[in-house]
C-alpha cells in the first residue's frame, strides 16, 4: 500500500500544472502549503492542513476531501464551548472572494480517519479536495514531525515571498474566516 501511495504521489507531482512545485490551481483558487503531522500510530486519526487563496471575484466553498492515505477524510473545525475546546464536523468551509482561508491546527482542518499506514516525517501523500464552484483538485501533503504546529520550512516558502500588504490581507481574511460559523 505504501508503494501505491508513493507511486500515485510521484505521478501527481509530475503531471501537476501548478505555478510552483507545491501550489495547485483550480479555477480561481490556489492551493498551497499542504501539510500533516507524523502520526503516533494507526489507531489515532491524522489531520491535513493547507492554505486556499481565492483570486476570483466570487466566493467558493470547500465541500469535501479524500485521500488514499485514510479510509475517510472529513472537514472539521474547533470551537470553544464554556472554556472547553471541542471539535465539530463541518459541512463546508467558506473561501471568500479575493481572500485566503487557512486550514490549521486548532481551527478549520481535514481529519483523516482509519489511516492506511503510519504517516512518517518527510513522507508525502495526495489529498483531493472538492469545491462548490472550482471543482476538484489534488495537492501533495508534506508530513512534518509529530506535534508540529506549522508546515515544513520548504512548504512555507511562498509566505516568505509574499509582499507585506499581502500578509495583511491574509490576516484580515483569516480573522473573518475563523470567526464565521462552519456551514
Amino acid at each position: 500500500m505504501n508503494r501505491l501511495i508513493t507511486f500515485l504521489a510521484l505521478i501527481l507531482l509530475a503531471t501537476s500544472s501548478a505555478s510552483s512545485a507545491d501550489d495547485v490551481n483550480v479555477g480561481d483558487l490556489v492551493l498551497s502549503t499542504a501539510w500533516s503531522r507524523a502520526s503516533t500510530g494507526m489507531k489515532r486519526p491524522g489531520g491535513a492542513y493547507l492554505s486556499i487563496t481565492n483570486t476570483g471575484s466570487a466566493d467558493d466553498r470547500l465541500i469535501a476531501a479524500h485521500t488514499p492515505a485514510a479510509a475517510r477524510a472529513e472537514l472539521h473545525h474547533h470551537t470553544m464551548d464554556n472554556g472547553v475546546m471541542k471539535m465539530r464536523h463541518a459541512q463546508a468551509m467558506d473561501v471568500p472572494a479575493g481572500g485566503m482561508t487557512m486550514l490549521k491546527p486548532g481551527s478549520f482542518h481535514i481529519m483523516l480517519f482509519e489511516l492506511k499506514s503510519v504517516l512518517k516525517e518527510g513522507d508525502m501523500f495526495p489529498l483531493s479536495v472538492t469545491f462548490e464552484k472550482a471543482g476538484k483538485a489534488t495537492i501533495m501533503v508534506h508530513v512534518a514531525k509529530t506535534g508540529a504546529r506549522k508546515a515544513h520550512e520548504h512548504s512555507t516558502k511562498h509566505m516568505q515571498d509574499m509582499k507585506p500588504q499581502d500578509h495583511m490581507k491574509h490576516g484580515d481574511t483569516h480573522m473573518k474566516h475563523g470567526s464565521a460559523p462552519a456551514q
